[in-house]
């Protein structure tokens, strides 16, 4: 099976970068495998006029529509599997896809497809109101950036896609979870488009360490909407608990200005960290928090608190009670909720004999539920599947579909071109 991967990687590296490379990786393990990737940093190195035109790109790229041609026509992928598209690459990836007749797979890390901001998420609370279509609502209430001229062309680049068809071209579909299934579904995509193949680890990478540690640990990204600030408040009430806080964002500065105002010397901030030391941080910590406001799609840092043999404390939202088991992995607490936040934490730290049981279990799960031996079959299965549904489509369709698809690109082109030039 020949296997094209297809990544727009993130300004500052993400869960998503990881995963996506990881499985790059794993593929190529297994048969060939061919990348195309594109970094978002290449706009912070444009000149002006060069941003008008990636501004454009982010509508339908053309870079895009000649590179994947010339790609498939040397490399001849029997499927295409999709991690981000935004900005650089488009959505027009999707269109020249169909149009050359190769399947692709697009797995759900966040919700760009349907939300100009990929979160479902906007001035402090969940909003799903661009879900099925109507995009003028993010540039009412500037999803992007708070800025309305970003917000609409992410809304220009949805509409204009959908029009074109866009959903009904991605053969198959990845969700980690029966959350993000759902969202899908209430979206509009068939079910039998959908699958469902959770995040992995390699849990052989990590020592366990169960009901041991000096302290908790907040690992991940330091952004309002993941809840640091939350857990900085919570942490307020628990002076006697010590917390470090591993990462970076953008509310770093916000949230050193409230630790530093309100004394708490009970909370240490260390930076980005990776790697072993990453792991270090983990295995010395008594357990973890995931304390988001927003959907989590399946944050890797959950599966490394488990492999780690953590249990892990976090917010009733998304698709973390679909991986957290209550009382048995760790604690499910109220989104926002620091109250609840920090009367669970402080039960939990006073517990520690279920601290190490439910750490146990927890590396339990990511042993035979997470594992990264178990990645490779559920994707090739998954891939199968859309390629012989695909196959069985052009069969039935025969010529006549091959004629409509070319016709149709033609079409999309046309109405692209129209839109681009229009007042």
């Amino acid at each position: 099976m020949h296997i094209l991967c297809v990544h727009n990687q993130f300004q500052q590296y993400g869960g998503s970068d990881g995963v996506a490379q990881a499985d790059e990786r794993l593929l190529a393990e297994h048969g060939p495998v061919l990348s195309y990737t594109r970094h978002s940093g290449e706009i912070d190195s444009a000149g002006r006029w060069e941003r008008v035109t990636l501004g454009v790109d982010a509508l339908y790229s053309r870079r895009t529509v000649r590179e994947i041609t010339e790609l498939a026509r040397h490399f001849r992928p029997d499927v295409a599997y999709v991690h981000n598209v935004f900005p650089l690459i488009s959505p027009s990836l999707y269109h020249v896809l169909h149009q050359l007749g190769i399947p692709s797979v697009h797995i759900i890390h966040d919700f760009r497809l349907w939300c100009a901001n990929s979160r479902f998420y906007i001035n402090n609370q969940i909003c799903e109101s661009c879900k099925l279509g109507n995009y003028w609502g993010a540039v009412r209430k500037r999803c992007f950036r708070d800025s309305a001229a970003y917000s609409g062309l992410y809304a220009a680049s949805l509409y204009l896609n959908r029009r074109l068809g866009l959903m009904g071209k991605i053969g198959g579909y990845i969700c980690l979870t029966e959350f993000a299934r759902s969202l899908l579904l209430e979206s509009g995509i068939p079910e039998d488009r959908i699958y469902i193949c959770p995040n992995h680890l390699d849990t052989s990478a990590y020592a366990p360490q169960f009901g041991k540690g000096q302290y908790v640990l907040y690992l991940g990204g330091l952004y309002r909407d993941k809840g640091v600030l939350t857990v900085a408040a919570a942490f307020k009430q628990l002076p006697h608990v010590p917390l470090k806080i591993v990462g970076s964002g953008d509310a770093e500065g916000e949230l050193r200005e409230y630790i530093h105002r309100n004394g708490l010397s009970n909370i240490e901030l260390v930076g980005f960290k990776n790697g072993q030391e990453k792991k270090d941080y983990l295995r010395n910590s008594l357990f973890t928090i995931v304390a988001s406001h927003c959907y989590e799609n399946f944050p890797i840092v959950v599966l490394e608190a488990f492999a780690s043999g953590k249990p892990v404390v976090a917010s009733n939202i998304g698709a973390l009670p679909h991986i957290i088991r209550h009382q048995q992995t760790g604690l499910l607490v109220e989104a926002q909720n620091v109250g609840d936040l920090a009367a669970s934490v402080r039960w939990l730290y006073e517990h520690p004999v279920e601290i190490a049981t439910m750490g146990r279990q927890a590396r339990a799960v990511a042993e035979h539920q997470y594992d990264l031996r178990f990645r490779y079959s559920s994707l090739e299965t998954i891939f199968k599947q859309v390629i012989e549904k695909s196959r069985a489509t052009r069969r039935h369709d025969g010529s006549a579909n091959h004629i409509a698809v070319r016709s149709s690109s033609k079409c999309a082109e046309a109405f692209v071109n129209e839109q681009l030039h229009t007042d």
